[in-house]
């Protein structure tokens, strides 16, 4: 199945996964872009992003990042930057 991610740090990035789930997205967006978003051991995410599935974020989501993902379900991945001063 085709899934398109769309990031804040990365634009929209395809990849064609056979029975997609988040944490093979997020696993792939990682290798994709060098450098990890969830950690390899456990699959956790990690505390810089953000990431939602139809707009609900994955942690409210049941199954969390292990959730199976279906056509046209729209994923993004959110890099959050602070700045201090």
């Amino acid at each position: 199945m085709v899934v398109k991610t769309k990031t804040n740090f990365a634009g929209e990035v395809v990849m064609e996964l056979e029975s997609p789930t988040l944490k093979k997205v997020v696993t792939g967006l990682s290798e994709r872009v060098g450098f990890p978003i969830c950690s390899s051991d456990s699959g956790e995410i990690q505390g810089d992003f953000k990431i939602y599935v139809n707009g609900v974020e994955y942690e409210n989501i049941a199954n969390g990042n292990n959730v199976a993902l279906k056509e046209k379900d729209e994923i993004e991945v959110t890099m959050v930057i602070l700045a201090g001063g």
